[in-house]
């Protein structure tokens, strides 16, 4: 059963390396660091999708066995 919310954290991930927001990344692509005043790194930003991904799992579990 944790292998659900693993790859809702994976496929999270990985739409964040496609799109590549420019809060996090430079413009030649590159992660930001704290050096650069930027306020959302991915350092910051996978422990918070860990939970967020833990939370869509559950609320889809609990909508499936309701």
């Amino acid at each position: 059963m944790i292998l659900i919310p693993i790859l809702i954290y994976i496929i999270i991930l990985l739409s964040l390396f496609i799109v590549k927001p420019s809060i996090m990344f430079n413009t030649n692509g590159v992660i930001k660091t704290y050096k650069e005043n930027s306020l959302l790194t991915l350092d910051l930003m996978y422990p918070i999708l860990a939970i967020i991904s833990y939370y869509i799992y559950l609320i889809i579990k609990t909508i499936i066995i309701k």
